[in-house]
C-alpha cells in the first residue's frame, strides 16, 4: 500500500520497534550504535523513501540554514559571476540562498532587507545601492544577532562593519601605469557616478599612478557616467571635445560604459579613435570575439569576491568570528592583456 503522507521519523521507529531517539542517531551515523542497528534502520529507511525534516530540524538547532544576498543588478557581469561563488559555497555547506535585486535603488534595498528579516535569514551578504547613506535597515540584521557582510561596493559611510571588496585602487593603478609604460601622457578617465563613495578608489588609483610617473593630472580628461548610455555619451563628449588635450587613452569604470563610449566615438567617426588605447574593469568573456579589443581588461576576480564573502559570513555564523571584530577583505585586481 502507497503512503499518501511522508514517511516521518515517529512511523520509522515504530515500524523498527525503536526509540526515535535511536532511529535519529543511526540516521545520523553516532558511534554509539552499533553497526547492526545503523544498517536495519538505513535499509529500512531507504525502502520506505524516508527523507529527513529539514524544517524541524533547523528549528531544533535554532537556524533557517538561509542566507540572504541582495545586490544591484543580476545582468552586471561582475554580480552574475560573483553569486556562482557565493552560491556553490554555500551549497557545500547546507545553506539555501535567496537573492533579492535592488535595481539600484534604496527603496527596493530597504524592502529587500525587510523581507530577508522577516524570513529569519541566519546571515546576509550585500552590495549596497548607488544611493545608500543612511544604514539603518541594514543595522537591524546586527541588532538582532544576524551577521552583514558588505560586499563589492565599499560602504565608507558605515566605518564598523565587515566587508570583502575587490582591490579597484590597485586594479586602476595598474591600468593607468601599463598606459603609461606605452608613451601615453594624455589618459582619460571615466568614472561611475561622482558622489557616490564606492566609485572613489578607482579614480584615487588612477591620479596616483599618474602622480607617481611625473603626468600633470589634467580635470578636462576626467568625466563621470550614472551608468546609462546618456550620461555615458555626454561625458565622452566631454573628454574628447577639446583639440587641444585630446586623450591617447582611456581608463573606464567598467566594461559595459566603455563599450558605449568606443560605439559612440566610431559612431562619430572620431579622427584619434583608431589610435586610441582603452582599459575597463569586467573582463567580459566575448572580448576574445572582438575583432578590434580594448588594449586590456581588469579582471576583478568576482568569484574569489564572493567566496570570501560567504566564507566570512559562515565563520561570523559559527561564531569563529566576532561579531564586532569587524573585518576587512581584499581581493586584487589582475591586469589581463588581449
Amino acid at each position: 500500500m502507497i503512503r499518501n503522507t511522508p514517511v516521518t521519523l515517529k512511523f520509522l521507529a515504530e515500524k523498527l520497534k525503536m526509540s526515535v531517539s535511536t532511529v535519529s542517531k543511526a540516521l545520523n551515523d553516532y558511534p554509539t550504535i552499533n553497526e547492526y542497528t545503523k544498517k536495519r534502520v538505513q535499509e529500512m529507511a531507504k525502502d520506505l523513501h524516508f527523507t529527513p525534516n529539514k524544517s524541524a530540524i533547523n528549528l531544533k538547532e535554532r537556524k533557517s540554514r538561509i542566507i540572504g544576498i541582495i545586490l544591484p543588478n543580476l545582468l552586471d557581469h561582475f554580480f552574475t559571476r560573483s553569486i556562482y561563488g557565493v552560491e556553490q559555497f554555500a551549497t557545500a555547506n547546507g545553506y539555501n540562498v535567496i537573492i533579492r535585486q535592488t535595481h539600484d535603488e534604496l527603496e527596493k534595498e530597504i524592502q529587500a532587507a525587510n523581507m530577508l528579516l522577516k524570513s529569519r535569514v541566519d546571515g546576509l551578504i550585500i552590495a549596497i545601492s548607488k544611493n545608500t547613506q543612511d544604514f539603518t535597515h541594514l543595522d537591524q540584521f546586527e541588532n538582532i544577532g544576524t551577521p552583514v557582510v558588505y560586499y563589492a561596493r565599499n560602504p565608507s559611510f558605515n566605518l564598523n562593519c565587515h566587508k570583502v571588496l575587490g582591490n579597484t585602487f590597485q586594479g586602476s593603478y595598474e591600468a593607468t601605469k601599463f598606459l603609461i609604460k606605452r608613451n601615453h601622457q594624455k589618459i582619460a578617465y571615466l568614472g561611475g557616478p561622482k558622489m557616490i563613495n564606492f566609485t572613489h578608489d578607482r579614480f584615487n588609483g588612477y591620479i596616483n599612478a599618474l602622480k607617481d610617473y611625473q603626468i600633470p593630472f589634467a580635470a578636462d580628461l576626467v568625466a563621470y557616467t550614472d551608468f546609462d548610455k546618456e550620461s555615458t555619451i555626454t561625458a565622452i563628449q566631454k573628454l574628447f571635445s577639446n583639440s587641444e588635450n585630446m586623450p591617447t587613452a582611456l581608463v573606464a569604470f567598467k566594461e559595459p560604459i566603455l563599450f558605449d563610449a568606443i560605439k559612440y566615438l566610431r559612431s562619430v567617426s572620431h579622427p584619434n579613435f583608431s589610435e586610441l588605447e582603452c582599459i575597463g574593469f569586467g573582463n567580459n568573456a566575448f572580448i576574445t570575439y572582438l575583432d578590434a579589443p580594448p588594449i586590456a581588461s581588469v579582471e576583478e576576480n568576482p568569484e574569489a569576491v564572493g567566496e570570501n564573502a560567504i566564507k566570512l559570513l559562515l565563520q561570523l555564523i559559527d561564531q569563529e568570528v566576532e561579531l564586532l571584530n569587524y573585518q576587512k577583505i581584499m581581493v586584487d585586481c589582475k591586469l589581463v592583456i588581449h
